[in-house]
């Protein structure tokens, strides 16, 4: 068994619930029953056609895709299981898909572990998460919260961001009780994100600390991540596969990967086709963060692509509205240069701030 140090918040939050707050292998007396995650409501996934059960693109589109798009779609980024349970206990189990179970800048909680968040006075709050062990296994099972008082509660366990899952289930006391979430509290289509590395939640050290999903949590509405670590570099023929969803909003941060020179050609496309398919849906852009370094901070404050991506807003604004917004980047890391672990690769504070940032936009597109 292993504890861990609760931090000030999270000893409040553990007295509420439990008596005892443990994290790691369950009591041996205490026997768990086992429950496929798409039996309760689950989410985070756009398309039902795709090769794998937790893939994030369908399989028809396997040959309109570059670079390393294909391979990073079947990463598990983004998807979240929802459930009500009066579970002493909660426990996962998930088999991974790729061996790589960490990543030099990004440790293995985030890439291949599972994150736990419980609501607590109407409000997501973190519970527990994969513990990482060595050696770790395709197979996993944690228990990541005990000592639960016997009371309905709704929890959320977000599935890994750089590794995909073949099988996910929660695990619960014998003879307790589990259910599917209610609908959301702004019950909505998804949100959808389309972007790079930092979007897909490179390099959050949980699942959950993904900028996406903090804005998921923060408004309490479903996300669809489709970040591709390396990619995101908005060619046509992937704005026509994002134009096949659905959402309630889209939500565009794909300049990282992208050269300035392809900035206006690709996005125009994207905001026709956007506007062809769904001309009711509003879209919200953001410009690149600044790379966290004094020096580059002190050259200018604004990227070459940041300047191209607002010349593609104001050439648009006009024939979208109130449905087209901008979101600026100079700021979405802070000014300390102590959210990145590289100078571009947001920390889980990076990503706090980046989604502080960007929420009210995304809000203000949903009208909630």
């Amino acid at each position: 068994m292993v504890n861990f140090m609760l931090s000030a918040n999270i000893r409040i939050l553990a007295v509420g619930l439990a008596s005892v707050a443990v994290f790691g292998v369950a009591d041996a007396a205490e026997a768990i029953s086992w429950y496929d995650a798409k039996t309760l409501t689950f989410e985070g996934q756009g398309w039902s056609d795709t090769p794998a059960l937790y893939d994030r693109l369908p399989a028809r589109v396997e040959s309109k895709v570059f670079g390393y798009t294909w391979q990073m779609s079947k990463d598990s980024a983004g998807m979240v299981v929802r459930f009500v349970t009066n579970s002493s206990l909660i426990a996962a189990r998930w088999k991974l898909a790729k061996e790589q179970f960490a990543l030099p800048h990004m440790p293995a909680s985030g890439v291949s572990g599972v994150d736990l968040y419980v609501k607590h006075n109407g409000e997501w709050q973190w519970l527990g998460a994969y513990n990482p062990q060595q050696p770790m296994n395709q197979q996993n099972e944690q228990v990541l919260f005990s000592g639960l008082s016997s009371e309905d509660r709704e929890y959320s366990l977000y599935f890994p961001l750089y590794n995909g899952v073949s099988a996910v289930e929660v695990g619960i006391a014998d003879e307790s009780t589990i259910k599917p979430a209610p609908p959301r509290k702004h019950n909505i289509k998804p949100v959808v994100f389309y972007g790079s590395s930092i979007v897909q939640g490179g390099c959050a050290s949980r699942p959950g600390m993904a900028y996406p999903s903090i804005i998921g949590r923060k408004l309490d509405i479903p996300i669809i991540n489709l970040g591709f670590s390396g990619e995101g570099k908005c060619e046509h023929e992937f704005s026509d596969i994002l134009a096949e969803l659905d959402p309630s909003v889209f939500v565009i941060d794909c300049l990282p990967n992208m050269a300035t020179e392809w900035i206006d050609d690709r996005l125009h496309y994207l905001l026709k086709v956007l506007k062809e398919k769904h001309p009711d849906t509003p879209v919200v852009l953001v410009e690149d963060v600044v790379r966290q370094n004094i020096i580059t901070r002190e050259a200018s404050s604004r990227t070459d692509h940041a300047v191209a991506l607002e010349k593609v807003y104001n050439d648009c604004k006009k024939d979208w509205g109130n449905r087209l917004f901008y979101v600026k980047g100079d700021n979405l890391l802070g000014s300390d240069g102590q959210a990145t672990v590289d100078g571009l690769h947001p920390t889980d504070v990076g990503f706090l701030k980046m989604a502080d940032g960007i929420a009210p936009t995304v809000k203000k597109a949903l009208g909630i």
